[in-house]
């Protein structure tokens, strides 16, 4: 599928997810690269997902920080098809890094930057849900840069992950009353925080399991085994 959008020249595909296609795109009146996000075509008959995607949109043009993506415009291109274009984030994600070797100071700095992101939308009444080292990506300068904000929701407004109570957000970072489809506020996302921290430091997540619904299961149930203590009897 060839997508056309007014005032973008689309360069190539950087990624794609369940709900949204990202491009590299020049956007012309400006001549600057940028990120397009446009939603996949298979959920343009469905309303909800379209205003989840705008929502992602305004979320991130009220939460203006430097450790937070920036957006720069949002429309509808000819097909139908809701889009934004936001920062360029050229170099890579937090978990790449992770995978490949992260030294202390890099953790602390990027920890440090995701850490104030979180604080200024919290601060804001906003609540990420899906903090994890995926959602972490770099800027040109290499600043750490918080993503993803789809299912982020304003607090006073509603904190339930979904209207049916399921669980939405990445399972291995999700605090227990999240993978429970519970109500949720900032705390939930400093466990989440926190989650990517014990990965860091023991170089394993605090849970593991062979399916998704055993993971949420432990997440929900028990409590953290620490790897030094595992095979004890």
């Amino acid at each position: 599928l060839v997508i056309q959008i007014s005032g973008y020249h689309i360069q190539r595909t950087i990624g794609t997810g369940g709900m949204a296609t990202v491009y590299l795109a020049v956007q012309a009146s400006l001549e600057r690269e940028v990120e397009l996000k446009v939603m996949n075509p298979s959920l343009a008959a469905d309303p909800n997902f379209s205003r989840r995607f705008l929502q992602e949109a305004r979320t991130l043009a009220s939460l203006s920080h430097p450790n937070i993506v920036a957006v720069y415009d949002v429309g509808v291109t000819e097909g139908q098809l809701n889009y934004f274009s936001m920062q360029l984030l050229p170099r890579g994600d937090f978990a790449h890094r992770i995978r490949e070797g992260i030294a202390e100071s890099e953790i602390a700095r990027v920890l440090r930057g995701v850490g104030a992101a979180l604080g200024f939308a919290h601060k804001r009444g906003f609540v990420h849900r899906d903090v994890s080292p995926a959602n972490v990506l770099f800027d040109a300068n290499d600043h750490p840069i918080l993503t993803d904000f789809g299912i982020a929701r304003a607090v006073a407004r509603s904190s339930r992950l979904t209207s049916g109570g399921m669980s939405v957000g990445t399972s291995h970072y999700m605090s227990p009353e999240q993978a429970r489809g519970g109500e949720v506020d900032a705390r939930s996302d400093i466990y989440s925080l926190g989650a990517t921290l014990y990965e860091l430091a023991t170089l394993a997540p605090i849970f593991e399991a062979r399916t998704e619904i055993q993971l949420l299961e432990k997440v929900q149930r028990k409590e953290p085994v620490h790897p030094h203590k595992q095979n004890r009897s």
